[in-house]
């Protein structure tokens, strides 16, 4: 697995983000911050699980998984990996 700094895993949850709001048929880059707030959700389980939803929906699903060495990795699911069916 590939081991990336704490701003480069947060601009790739936020691009993932908005891909998913594409996905639905929303242009990202026309939504105000406002509204991002206000649409925008994440749910954070017992185990560390994250799940993002927009407007309701479920996008983006991130899991941990502890390392070899005690480092947390994340397995990201989007929409079309389904997770929506495992989701807690």
């Amino acid at each position: 697995m590939q081991k990336v700094d704490n701003n480069d895993f947060m601009a790739r949850i936020e691009e993932l983000l908005k891909e998913q709001i594409a996905e639905l048929g929303e242009n990202p880059d026309e939504i105000e911050n406002h509204e991002f707030v206000s649409q925008m959700r994440c749910e954070v389980h017992n185990d560390g699980t994250m799940v993002y939803f927009w407007r309701g929906m479920p996008i983006l699903r991130l899991v941990p998984e502890k390392g070899d060495e005690g480092t947390t990795y994340w397995r990201i699911f989007t929409q079309e990996e389904h997770f929506l069916n495992s989701v807690h």
